[in-house]
């Protein structure tokens, strides 16, 4: 038998929050004058992505490699959690945080399914008690390989990694609630 829970699945990246949090994350954490010499480093592998030559998950690791490559997973955990604690809240989308904490009052099961990392995700997510599903980056001797050591969760992986993450038999398909602002 179905429980009466109500599962509540939100993006993150230009949903709740406002902005993508790889981007803002990125020049938090690096500088601006680094963020835009480095997307000019990157943008012939942009450029290839949106014509479709090149997946986003290739554009994504030479992102990640160029951005964090050897940086030691305790600094990164830092600056990931001064992240967000001084960046997520002042972007949040009002109408969909407003969606988000009505969910959270009427205890139902709730859930950031994104193509950003838990990291910088979680250090705010975890005061409401919510889980983040994300991409997740290859770590080896503490430091940033450069790599997703998963799939990257963006578009049908999303669905694939939510699958796999819930058990959806669980919930009454009527109660179930995507939020997903594209």
């Amino acid at each position: 038998m179905k429980a009466d829970t109500t599962l509540a699945l939100f993006d993150f990246d230009k949903t709740l929050y406002i902005k993508d949090s790889l981007v803002e994350f990125t020049k938090f954490s690096q500088g601006n004058l680094r963020f835009y010499l480095g997307l000019l480093y990157l943008s012939p592998y942009l450029i290839l992505m949106k014509s479709g030559i090149l997946s986003n998950k290739n554009v994504k690791q030479k992102y990640i490699t160029f951005f964090f490559k050897s940086i030691e997973y305790d600094c990164f955990k830092k600056m990931a959690t001064d992240f967000a604690v001084q960046e997520i809240e002042r972007n949040l989308n009002p109408e969909i945080y407003e969606k988000f904490l009505m969910h959270i009052n009427a205890k139902h099961q709730v859930f950031i399914v994104t193509a950003s990392i838990p990291e910088w995700i979680e250090p705010w997510s975890q005061k409401f008690g919510v889980k983040v599903i994300g991409s997740n980056w290859e770590i080896a001797d503490n430091k940033i390989t450069g790599k997703l050591a998963t799939e990257n969760c963006y578009g049908k992986e999303k669905v694939n990694r939510i699958n796999e993450t819930l058990d959806l038999e669980k919930f009454d398909k009527n109660l179930c609630l995507w939020l997903w602002k594209r």
